[in-house]
C-alpha cells in the first residue's frame, strides 16, 4: 500500500518517519516544505500539494492542528483520492468532529479511521507512542501494520468516535 502523510509538525513528522523506517512507501506533504526534507532524505517522496499527494497514494494519514484544518485537507483530498481510499486521522478531534468528518469522507467514497495518539513527542520519535483507534474492524485490520509502525501500543476502541472519547478521558 502506498501511504501519504500530511502534517509534518512536531508529532506528525515523527509518525511519518516511523512509517518510512518500517519500510512503507510514503509520500509526504506539509505547508512548510522544510518540514519534509528529513523525510525526503529517508526515502519518502515529497508532494507539492495535498492534491499531488492524493494522486500518488492509496491511503492518507493526517496530523493537523485543529478540526478546521482537517476538514480543509479532507475537502482537497476528496477531489483526487480514488473511491475506497482510507483516511487515517492522527489529529486529536472531538467525537462530534470525527463523526461529522467521517460523514463528509463517506460521501466522497473515502473511509475514515480515527487514530489519535497519546504519550508525547519523545515516544513518537521512537515509534513507541500509544495509538487509540476507532473505526470499522476491517479497516483497522487492513492498516494495523502501519499503525504498529507508528506506535507500540495499539488499541481498537470500537466504532468511530470511540477513540476520541477515550482520549479525552
Amino acid at each position: 500500500m502506498r501511504y501519504g502523510y500530511i502534517g509534518l509538525g512536531n508529532l506528525g513528522g515523527h509518525l511519518a518517519a516511523s512509517l518510512i523506517r518500517a519500510g512503507h512507501e510514503v509520500t509526504v506533504y506539509d505547508r512548510d516544505p522544510a518540514n519534509a526534507e528529513r523525510h525526503r532524505q529517508m526515502g519518502a517522496r515529497v508532494a507539492a500539494s495535498v492534491t499531488d499527494l492524493a494522486g500518488a497514494v492509496d491511503h492518507v494519514f493526517t496530523c493537523l492542528p485543529h478540526p478546521a484544518a482537517s476538514e480543509a485537507v479532507l475537502a482537497e483530498l476528496m477531489t483526487v483520492l480514488p473511491e475506497g481510499a482510507s483516511w487515517i486521522e492522527n489529529s486529536t478531534l472531538g467525537r462530534d468532529d470525527v463523526q461529522r468528518l467521517a460523514g463528509l469522507a463517506r460521501v466522497g467514497g473515502v473511509r475514515m479511521l480515527e487514530a489519535p495518539v497519546t504519550g508525547g513527542v519523545h515516544l513518537a520519535a521512537r515509534g513507541e507512542i500509544t495509538v487509540l483507534v476507532g473505526g470499522d474492524q476491517d479497516l483497522y485490520d487492513m492498516h494495523r501494520p502501519a499503525l504498529e509502525a507508528i506506535g507500540n501500543r495499539i488499541f481498537h476502541m470500537g466504532p468511530l468516535g470511540s477513540a476520541a472519547v477515550i482520549k479525552v478521558i
